[in-house]
């Protein structure tokens, strides 16, 4: 089972089946023939049909609020006005901090894991043993223009919705303005073995029973997804993070280099209509002036860290073990050769990992494999092959068998060119912007009235929108980043079949712009930056089918969501010209 079950397993719940729909029965082919395109759109008028009826029914709770009541507090717009040069005598300042998210007594909570459900753990993934560790990492940043820092943490989780970010902004805000933050931006690297930050990968069948009896009759109260204690836990580490962070600023210079690894790494595994991926590793290098103090790298590469989590044929029990996943074991090599890490992911709709073995018995064995290889190209990304051989670390990495999974290993060195690395001037210019997207998708307003999980949704009329961020950085002259507040389609960043009318199920163009369009051809995503908002997909190629390759559309605000959002980066984009 993949991550689609998760959906699958929602709807049907919520639709009173007994049974959970296999993988098996989820076809990720095409829709490309008339006959396929028909019979998704059939499947998505009943499909939608039943679920908007069963909302109907149900009561609207704390989480729908007026349009004249609802406010959105705790935003950063970012640093202001954009600057072209850097001051003759301005430096990089950088801090860097990272803690575990795990509690001590993590037994006495009652979690579970996200991104993951398994029939052969009866579609409950409740924690059971600690395999590595869940972190949240931070980078501070200021180019001394004097226009505040910027803070970035990542999350070791599936993902983490904007009103718990927005919690965390507000512990912060007396220290945001003792030390002039002028934004402070969460992302989560979705790892798929972490604790559910979101609420969605709970006892389902213990839980949505009981909530929806009690939104139909209004009556007790609903059941939280997630534990309220270690949400407490969670927030307050972040926060003590994020402080560190800043409290650890020095100068020094920055660096980037950018190589592409090829697609021997990456794979679209299930969005067959979309057909771009970025297969780059992005790694910027934070350089103290101080030489015993500790260097930072920040790695920024797209695919979902999803290998440890299900239970496999070799062992039916697993599935219940924390995981950072490979993003881990990356930065555990870096971390032991003398740096910080800092991760963001980037645009991994349908974009997984290659080259694991998925059916090992132990497949934290290849996570761990697949993280330490990427760690190592990371570290030796601008050396030559000659250079890699000779430097002492690198080639004391070598794998067991039991890391391999029994597998031949082939150095990935072998054949390596060199990437470019150059200075980046002191020049950081954020802009973040609040957009309201329409949500269409009558599955995540039911589970919006199930309350489940912690989402915001505004009530205009009869129409529901929920608020979200999008954001853009650059860095230096030539380096720019779009933050992404979900998992984005790879065609909407780089173009591609999905956006045509050949290639998609509506047999219609997509009629917004790329970021590539918007931003220029080298721009970096960051994703789930901000906010969880689920899967964005293009407008044109959106049908709620559950079929035929659309299961992303089932945890998504709906067939609006992308469109709003390129719009809303074309008026940002004009907006920092």
């Amino acid at each position: 089972m993949k991550k689609k079950l998760v959906a699958v397993v929602l709807t049907v719940v919520m639709l009173f089946s007994v049974t959970a729909v296999p993988a098996s029965a989820i076809d990720f082919e095409r829709t490309d023939s008339p006959f396929t395109v028909v019979l998704a759109k059939t499947i998505e008028w009943v499909f939608g049909a039943l679920v908007k009826g069963l909302g109907s029914v149900m009561n609207e709770n704390d989480s729908f609020i007026a349009e004249e009541d609802y406010s959105y507090d705790n935003f950063y717009e970012g640093t202001g006005e954009f600057i072209e040069s850097a001051s003759a005598d301005a430096k990089w300042s950088l801090g860097s901090a990272s803690l575990s998210l795990v509690p001590e007594n993590w037994e006495e909570y009652d979690l579970y894991l996200g991104g993951f459900m398994s029939e052969q753990n009866l579609f409950t993934n409740d924690l059971r043993e600690i395999l590595d560790d869940m972190k949240v990492r931070v980078v501070a940043m200021n180019d001394g223009s004097g226009r505040g820092t910027t803070v970035f943490a990542t999350i070791d989780a599936i993902g983490v919705a904007n009103s718990d970010i927005r919690v965390i902004r507000g512990m912060l805000a007396d220290f945001a303005e003792a030390n002039d933050i002028s934004s402070i931006n969460l992302f989560s690297t979705h790892s798929h073995s972490c604790i559910d930050t979101q609420g969605l990968w709970t006892d389902l069948f213990g839980k949505l029973p009981f909530n929806l009896v009690n939104s139909i009759t209004g009556l007790g109260e609903l059941q939280q997804g997630t534990d309220p204690e270690y949400m407490e836990f969670f927030y307050d580490k972040v926060k003590t993070a994020i402080e560190n962070a800043v409290l650890d600023m020095e100068e020094g210079t920055m660096t980037y280099a950018s190589k592409d690894i090829g697609e021997e790494y990456f794979k679209n595994k299930n969005r067959p209509s979309a057909d771009s991926m970025e297969t780059d590793l992005k790694r910027f290098t934070f350089t103290p002036d101080a030489a015993s103090s500790t260097p930072t790298i920040i790695l920024n590469m797209a695919a979902h860290p999803d290998v440890v989590g299900l239970a496999t044929a070799g062992d039916p029990t697993k599935g219940h073990g924390l995981s950072g996943d490979y993003i881990y074991y990356i930065g555990e090599v870096i971390n032991n050769a003398g740096y910080d890490f800092m991760f963001f992911n980037g645009a991994i709709c349908g974009i997984y990992t290659q080259g694991i073995d998925v059916e090992a018995e132990k497949r934290v064995n290849t996570a761990a494999n697949y993280g330490r290889e990427i760690g190592k190209m990371t570290l030796g990304l601008t050396m030559s092959q000659a250079e890699i051989e000779a430097d002492d670390y690198l080639m004391s990495l070598n794998f067991t068998e039991e890391e391999t999974a029994g597998h031949m290993y082939t150095p990935w060195y072998e054949g390596w060119e060199a990437a470019t690395e150059t200075e980046v001037e002191p020049i950081l210019n954020v802009a973040l912007k609040t957009v309201e997207v329409e949500l269409t998708n009558p599955v995540m307003q039911l589970a919006g009235k199930l309350g489940i999980f912690s989402y915001q949704i505004k009530k205009v009329d009869k129409k529901y929108y929920m608020t979200t961020e999008i954001g853009y950085i650059e860095m230096g002259k030539d380096i720019r980043i779009a933050m992404v507040p979900g998992e984005l389609c790879a065609d909407l960043v780089y173009g591609g079949s999905s956006l045509t009318a050949d290639g998609s199920v509506d047999g219609k163009d997509f009629e917004g712009k790329t970021l590539c369009e918007i931003f220029g051809e080298d721009v970096i995503v960051f994703g789930l930056a901000n906010d969880a908002c689920g899967y964005i997909v293009p407008d044109n190629d959106y049908c709620l089918a559950l079929a035929f390759g659309h299961y992303q559309e089932l945890i998504s605000l709906g067939d609006k969501t992308a469109s709003t959002l390129m719009a809303a980066y074309e008026e940002l984009a004009a907006e920092v010209a």
